[in-house]
């Protein structure tokens, strides 16, 4: 009798459920793919780098020099003075060390200038050599 009736009062409200039913589902899958591109980035942005512990650049913007340095997105930072370089290079404590210099063009292509401790030591992709 209860169910005869639940069943009755939908039908009766039948455009107002059908619209609460759409509403979910597409909650439902905004949440989904919200999600599945959270993850996704995060995946792909530790993927990028892996094996690098710290990036040291000139003052600016530490979200704008890891873009740039990284991703090769927005503009250049300052560069870091070549004994400043050889600084960090003689701590004990630095296993590694990798200069990159970023800003100029050819031809309106970027130019990265590094020395060939880039190809040694730059992974991505869990691990992956550059070829």
């Amino acid at each position: 009798m209860i169910l005869r009736l639940a069943v009755a009062s939908l039908f009766a409200r039948a455009l107002t459920v059908g619209m609460t039913i759409l509403a979910i589902a597409l909650s439902v899958a905004l949440f989904l793919g919200v999600e599945k591109i959270r993850t996704g980035a995060k995946a792909s942005f530790a993927d990028t780098i892996s094996g690098t512990d710290l990036i040291v650049g000139a003052r600016s913007g530490s979200v704008q020099l890891l873009l740039y340095s990284v991703f090769r997105i927005g503009n250049a930072t300052n560069n870091v003075t070549w004994e400043s370089y050889q600084d960090i290079a003689r701590r004990p404590d630095v296993d590694w060390i990798v200069p990159i210099s970023l800003g100029d063009s050819h031809r309106q292509f970027r130019v990265m200038g590094t020395t060939k401790a880039f190809f040694d030591h730059y992974k991505y992709r869990q691990g992956r050599s550059l070829e």
